[in-house]
């Protein structure tokens, strides 16, 4: 497994961001509570740890990262069907970018690294980046569609995020007609 210093992470700066993303969840719950993925885990956390909103700058990341969830479960798209899709707006003073070639030099991070199957080096980074008050990872997506953005709820620090719903994946066409 790779390898980096969290200490060296304590001592970026983060930067700015002023964000309009995308997320798809199960009906029913809060889309800004992250804590699905405390409670199962994810990219950026490991389970029962911190709560954590993994969203997508695109809504076709949107349907790439759903497509890639099915499959890491081996199902069918259409077996997490319904879904909603909401609009997340925020502006962050700390985020560290990994989707920033500067930031992942800084650090000795590889972007396959980022990338993997297996997420407990970038869970790592995750807790390293919550632990010195980060509010979010800007990364590339596994799926290889744009970037994600995982924000971290309990470091918003009076950030605001403005969430609106957008409409609900019913079916498999629902998918394509909620694109861009």
């Amino acid at each position: 497994m790779p390898s980096f210093d969290p200490r060296a992470l304590g001592q970026l700066p983060g930067a700015a961001l002023s964000a309009v993303a995308y997320r798809n969840q199960a009906k029913g719950f809060d889309p800004r509570s992250g804590d699905g993925a405390r409670r199962l885990g994810g990219r950026f956390n490991p389970p029962h740890s911190f709560p954590v909103l993994y969203l997508c700058f695109t809504r076709p990341c949107v349907v790439a990262e759903l497509t890639r969830q099915a499959e890491r479960q081996g199902l069918n798209v259409d077996a997490l069907l319904p879904r909603e899709l909401f609009e997340i707006s925020a502006d962050l003073d700390k985020v560290l970018d990994l989707a920033d070639a500067a930031t992942l030099d800084s650090l000795g991070i590889d972007p396959a690294d980022l990338i993997r199957e297996d997420h407990r080096f970038t869970q790592e980074i995750g807790e390293a980046a919550h632990e010195h008050a980060f509010q979010a990872i800007r990364s590339p997506s596994a799926t290889g569609v744009d970037n994600v953005l995982a924000i971290f709820p309990e470091k918003l620090a009076g950030a605001v995020l403005n969430t609106a719903l957008l409409g609900e994946w019913s079916t498999v066409d629902d998918l394509a007609a909620l694109g861009p």
